[in-house]
């Protein structure tokens, strides 16, 4: 029988009303004490790595729960982390950078509704991401509505919808039907990459200096220098379309050209959720290349956004930071 070790970060799926609104207050046992159905199909150990509303999750807790995870590689066969859903794509993309070469299988998961409310999704996607721990598919994935989603493909796309994420550029990783878990119709879990011949690496690194705008019409691009002012080494600029970004009346290319001279990164995004940048099509989308800024092409904002920090907080380097955030795995 597998031995799955259940960490614990908050979230809904924890939480019980308070005279503010909804607070985590479960703790693992707990919760595991409401689903008899995982009676049998692992050994469960339990740690409360912390309490907390998602929206509370910062790099330091990324930091926190790959460590507990990367020190307890040899005890376990798999691990499952239990989440709350507003930031927990960004979790999962952390874990991805932070534990290279996983030779296990670790699985995110949590809930739109607190797991002992009537009608909760959180018995079945706690159960269902157990299920996926137990196959032992090596790498970090998002269990949550009967779809595994691998770590750096997750957004959430819904506030309250049980089908809260749904995987960008990229199929599901799985499929879980009845208990079985299929991927392209084969009663299997598989991995999209091949399996790890390196043995596993904690790269904990995390610079949180990195700074997300959104583009509207008439946005005022000296909000570019003022980020580099203010400190920030990343700079990510969530553009349009295929990556346009304004250069008449209101041009960002001189801003985007003095931040990268100053050794800031600036990334560009799309604000569309899928397809991804394209500097190849437009002027609007190519001249920012032109100026020193990356595409982040059919990655999302989340894992472009952890991405950066990662390889930020590994070297004062902007050159090999670029190099990090194009190159490393998982791409």
């Amino acid at each position: 029988m597998k031995h799955i070790l259940l960490l614990s970060m908050g979230g809904t799926i924890a939480s019980v009303p308070t005279e503010t609104g909804l607070s985590p207050a479960f703790s693992p046992q707990e919760m595991l004490r409401l689903i008899p159905a995982l009676e049998g199909l692992c050994e469960i150990s339990t740690e409360e790595v912390a309490s907390l509303d998602s929206t509370n999750i910062q790099p330091e807790e990324w930091i926190t729960l790959a460590k507990r995870i990367f020190d307890n590689l040899n005890a376990y066969d798999g691990f499952v982390v239990s989440h709350g859903t507003d930031t927990m794509a960004y979790t999962a993309a952390a874990l991805s950078y932070m534990l290279q070469g996983l030779h296990k299988p670790v699985i995110l998961t949590g809930a739109q509704l607190p797991i002992h409310y009537p009608g909760s999704d959180g018995k079945a996607n706690l159960l269902n991401a157990f299920r996926a721990a137990v196959v032992g598919a090596p790498g970090v994935y998002i269990a949550f509505d009967g779809i595994i989603i691998s770590g750096t493909r997750a957004s959430k796309l819904y506030s309250e919808n049980f089908a809260a994420f749904q995987s960008i550029n990229a199929p599901v990783a799985g499929v879980i039907q009845e208990g079985d878990i299929f991927q392209a119709g084969r009663a299997i879990f598989t991995h999209p990459q091949p399996f790890p011949e390196t043995e596993p690496k904690l790269m904990p690194y995390a610079d949180p200096r990195v700074f997300v705008y959104k583009l509207i019409p008439g946005a005022d691009p000296s909000i570019v220098d003022m980020a580099v002012k203010l400190g920030y080494r990343g700079i990510l600029l969530e553009a349009y379309g295929a990556g346009g970004v304004p250069n008449y009346r209101r041009d960002f290319l001189p801003s985007i050209s003095r931040a990268t001279q100053a050794g800031v990164v600036v990334l560009c995004a799309t604000q569309c959720i899928y397809d991804g940048t394209r500097s190849d099509i437009y002027t609007v989308s190519s001249l920012p290349r032109s100026a020193g800024a990356i595409s982040t092409e059919d990655r999302t904002v989340e894992a472009s956004a952890v991405k950066l920090m990662w390889a930020l907080g590994q070297t004062d380097d902007a050159a090999v930071a670029i190099e990090l955030f194009l190159n490393a795995p998982p791409l």
